[in-house]
């Protein structure tokens, strides 16, 4: 039997967290209902099923994408913060106890521009931002470019792309001198996003009624929703939680790797019938994203590109033009 590739082992383990996770947050969930004899035992049941989930990441961290390792921490310690928090309400101490508690920090504070922090620091919706996070988050009608944040980018020539809150907006990723490991996208609406060449993975989790060119080698999909895309991907895609896809081939950004563009995985269809979430896209409209990708490549005209941006979304769901 052949060994599994990295990328396989990666989408073997993320199923098998979210599984043992919600097994976790059930048990949690269901703390409240126990006799308070029983609580003491289930809490260290609980304890030692996170610690061997964390154990299992930790052995992980060889095959899985960085970010994705973060994401997991997080979700890992706020499992931990839940079990604390159970402990104090159901158990509570004794009312004369005396009682250290170390002030939280407060949160950094970020405006609207786009930015590159310049530390570690956790985003206000659970992102772990590195100092090679280059971030754009609540933009509307505009165009974004990774020249408008190269104040803070340049110095660094390998970057992670957090794209978060953007709406009616055309974001282009791509800049000479400048290598992008991993694009994560959160909650996008009417816009076109132009990735390029990504080295590592995208992952996103709501994109609606938008338009996305990227080549990358793993490439995973939540919550979607009536998407065009124009794919270069040299492992299967994932999608979940998605709906309305239709995808066509980039060969041009990559012609010496296989493109696995057509051959997605609908973790919401197990049937051995072609799953009705997603299909190859008619050429028709594979030709007229094809016509207009020089749009968002080099030397763009922001005017323009916000103009052609508009006109290749989809038609929302429900819709017509």
């Amino acid at each position: 039997m052949a060994e599994k590739t990295a990328t396989e082992a990666s989408n073997d383990f993320w199923l098998e967290f979210k599984a043992e996770k919600q097994a976790i947050e059930d048990e949690l969930n269901n703390l409240k209902t126990l006799p308070k004899t029983e609580l003491s035992t289930q809490f260290n049941k609980i304890l030692q099923q996170i610690n061997n989930l964390e154990k299992r990441l930790t052995k992980a961290t060889a095959f899985i994408p960085s970010y994705d390792e973060r994401q997991f921490s997080i979700q890992l310690k706020e499992l931990s913060e839940t079990l604390e928090r159970n402990k104090a309400e159901l158990t509570p101490k004794a009312k004369f106890s005396f009682k250290s508690r170390k002030k939280k920090p407060s949160a950094p504070e970020t405006n609207n521009a786009l930015t590159a922090s310049e530390a570690p620091s956790a985003g206000t919706d659970g992102d772990i931002l590195s100092e090679a996070t280059v971030l754009f988050k609540d933009k509307q009608d505009a165009v974004l470019t990774l020249k408008d944040a190269n104040s803070s980018s340049e110095n660094n020539k390998s970057i992670d792309i957090l794209i978060s809150n953007v709406k009616n907006c055309v974001v282009i990723l791509q800049e000479d001198g400048i290598q992008i490991s991993a694009v994560h996208i959160k909650n996008i609406e009417n816009s076109v996003v132009y990735c390029g060449k990504i080295e590592g993975s995208i992952l996103m989790y709501g994109l609606k009624n938008s338009v996305l060119f990227a080549g990358c080698h793993q490439f995973r999909m939540h919550e979607a929703h009536n998407v065009d895309m124009m794919l270069h991907v040299t492992s299967r895609p994932i999608i979940e939680d998605s709906n309305n896809i239709q995808v066509c081939e980039w060969n041009t950004i990559n012609q010496t790797s296989t493109n696995y563009f057509d051959q997605i995985e609908d973790f919401n269809w197990l049937k051995k019938q072609a799953s009705p979430n997603w299909k190859v896209m008619d050429q028709e409209k594979n030709q007229m994203l094809d016509e207009h990708i020089k749009t968002f490549q080099q030397d763009i005209d922001r005017d323009a590109a916000l103009s052609v941006g508009l006109t290749l979304l989809p038609t929302p769901c429900g819709k017509s033009k």
